[in-house]
């Protein structure tokens, strides 16, 4: 049998796309607006915008860099321009993109580029739970089938001429989210169902066909990116936002 191989040159070993997550995990814990840890941060941030440019998807990196460049000059504009509820509504909003962003297109590349097989292989060379790794396995195809779900719906929705409920909060939860809410317990027991067929859980040791391993790539990224923690966290006790 032909072994699956990894695809590409930028295509990266899980266990790196996890370390990476964990790294930037660590600075959404840590806030800081200005100075060289300000700007370590944003470095950061579009790190994972350029992996996911690497990958082919270039639509959704520049979706994501126009949304953190418009919330960060919309929450520096709201600070001197804006105030009452407006204002703190929009300051609120705008620190969740740019506070969060890193994490969350983050986890959005790990789940987007690792293919299931890969991950559970990944998930066997360190060692770890079963219930915890088909725990993760299963999510991570919950949330895009239920995205695709719910396209398929809005779709529906628009064919019939439902546009945002028609104007009425009651008749877009009746049309939009009633039928997504079936959807999940359908995906649900269909995930369920197929962890089942293909054994996961069973008390044997599984094989996997899927080649994974740390290349030069992975260490150049592991590296690039440890550093960049580290001189985030100088900056931020320098600057006072993280006190050890």
């Amino acid at each position: 049998m032909k072994k699956q191989g990894i695809t590409g040159w930028v295509h990266f070993d899980p266990r790196t796309k996890l370390l990476l997550l964990v790294f930037f995990s660590v600075i959404v814990m840590i806030d800081v607006v200005d100075g060289p840890a300000y700007i370590v941060r944003v470095i950061m941030t579009f790190v994972p915008v350029v992996l996911i440019c690497m990958e082919g998807k270039t639509h959704i990196g520049a979706r994501f860099t126009v949304l953190f460049i418009l919330a960060s000059w919309l929450q520096a504009y709201a600070q001197k321009n804006i105030g009452g509820v407006a204002g703190m509504l929009i300051l609120f909003l705008c620190y969740m993109v740019t506070q969060f962003a890193p994490t969350m297109i983050t986890v959005w590349y790990c789940i987007s580029t690792t293919r299931i097989s890969e991950f559970m292989a990944a998930m066997n060379r360190m060692r770890m739970p079963q219930g915890l790794s088909i725990s993760i396995a299963v999510m991570m195809r919950f949330f895009p089938t239920l995205a695709e779900e719910y396209r398929s719906i809005r779709d529906a929705m628009r064919m019939r001429g439902i546009q945002f409920g028609g104007g009425s909060i009651s008749r877009m939860v009746e049309y939009r989210l009633i039928p997504l809410l079936f959807s999940c317990i359908s995906i649900g027991d269909e995930l369920s169902a197929a962890a089942v067929t293909r054994g996961l859980g069973a008390p044997v040791q599984r094989t996997n066909v899927c080649e994974i391993g740390f290349r030069r790539r992975d260490f150049v990224l592991i590296s690039v990116t440890f550093v960049l923690v580290v001189l985030y966290l100088y900056f931020s006790v320098q600057g006072g936002a993280l006190i050890l």
